[in-house]
């Protein structure tokens, strides 16, 4: 049975973050303080905290947002593929405005949904929704690997 699939119920897509959000002690999403926050057919959203991951200048680290995109889009590919591996392949990230407290938000959504390859554009945002960065990563779906 297909882990996520668009005719889900709000009951069953809370059991899959439950099981697609849990982060093992040893990852970096745990130590920048990453959390998944919601799952859909399309879209995954998560949240990182700017404390504790600031570049030397005070500023949220740009790595910060490539980490809190991919783990949304691979997470969010993990779920669409079935619970089968998801290898990123490509990543792009454009950084329009800098944090220096509260949480950043992202957004990852579906551009393309194919047999092999899922990409995704994710938006991250400040407390106020304002802009900060997009990243679009491209992952490939490994089929029949686990």
């Amino acid at each position: 049975m297909p882990m996520l699939t668009p005719d889900m119920t709000p009951e069953e897509f809370d059991v899959l973050l439950e099981k697609v959000g849990h982060i093992d002690e040893d990852t970096i999403m745990k130590r920048t303080g990453m959390k998944l926050t919601k799952i859909g057919f399309d879209f995954a959203e998560g949240t990182m905290p700017v404390a504790g991951n600031l570049q030397p200048m005070g500023l949220f680290h740009g790595g910060g947002h490539v980490v809190l995109a991919e783990s949304l889009a691979s997470m969010h590919a993990f779920a669409r593929n079935d619970g089968q591996p998801v290898v990123g392949v490509d990543l792009n990230a454009t950084h329009v405005r800098a944090a220096r407290e509260g949480t950043v938000h992202g957004r990852a959504e579906v551009i393309h949904a194919g047999r092999t390859i899922i990409n995704h554009e994710v938006r991250m945002t400040n407390d106020e929704g304002k802009l900060l960065s997009i990243v679009r990563i491209t992952n490939f779906l490994r089929r029949g690997s686990n």
